[in-house]
């Protein structure tokens, strides 16, 4: 396998929709589709890769490893993978470290802060946002966080984690706090207040960032009309649809979707 293997460049991924250069960091946006297949390749630089949603099945050597929704792993430069994903394909935000610097090593399951941080990060790469420092700040405190992981043994609440999950892999679904108490659980206040505070975002804050982010990747890779995408986000109409967008992204969803095209 590593005698086929390709090597990619700097920052080069497969199947990337949005990158950008952050305060000298370059961070990259990649989203998998449905039973696709990845073959053997490597990278020039090292990086760190945290799962969105989905996953997929990676093999090093002769290892092969599930990369589920919630994980996060470094490879380093010249390390052979091969990657096969599920029926939910995978959304992966990524961070990349220059050509000759060392990434951390780091391999585990991000807390409920690093998974919403990932995601509020991958949102700004999405919407193209030009807030290099927010977007460098927001990467080096994930990065201290999943450097953390391993050394805290709090009770970081599992059932945040939960619905976590729920809302990343069906971000279109109208979901209500008693909904999502059930999943935990939890009384609906509990939820409201302890996901708050261990995330530091309103769950239906982190909801529609998720629905906004998954939205931008439709409109870039299907050509699915704006009234069929307004009804499968679970807007309540194409004018709501646009609206939330426009404010978040800085254009109507027609016009970034031909920004693209």
């Amino acid at each position: 396998m590593a005698d086929e293997a390709q090597t990619l460049g700097f920052g080069v991924t497969y199947d990337m929709v949005a990158a950008r250069t952050a305060c000298g960091q370059l961070l990259t946006l990649t989203a998998h589709r449905s039973d696709n297949e990845i073959p053997p390749h490597k990278h020039a630089n090292d990086y760190l890769c945290i799962v969105l949603a989905g996953g997929f099945a990676e093999q090093e050597g002769t290892r092969w490893q599930e990369r589920l929704s919630g994980c996060f792993f470094t490879h380093h430069a010249g390390e052979t993978h091969h990657d096969r994903f599920g029926s939910l394909g995978a959304r992966c935000v990524n961070l990349h470290f220059p050509e000759g610097e060392r990434g951390p090593a780091m391999d585990g399951t991000c807390s409920p802060w690093a998974r919403v941080a990932a995601q509020r990060l991958a949102f700004e790469l999405a919407a193209s946002s030009r807030e290099e420092l927010a977007m460098a700040s927001l990467a080096a405190e994930i990065i201290g966080e999943l450097r953390c992981a391993g050394d805290d043994k709090r009770d970081r609440g599992q059932w945040i984690d939960r619905i976590v999950e729920a809302i990343s892999d069906e971000p279109g679904r109208r979901w209500s706090l008693r909904d999502l108490a059930e999943i935990a659980n939890r009384h609906p206040v509990h939820v409201a207040q302890a996901f708050r505070a261990s995330t530091g975002i309103s769950v239906g804050t982190f909801q529609r960032l998720r629905r906004l982010t998954s939205l931008g990747l439709a409109l870039r890779h299907t050509k699915t009309s704006l009234a069929m995408l307004a009804a499968d986000f679970g807007y309540y109409d194409q004018s709501h649809m646009t609206t939330e967008f426009r404010a978040a992204f800085g254009s109507s969803p027609g016009r970034y979707r031909r920004d693209f095209h």
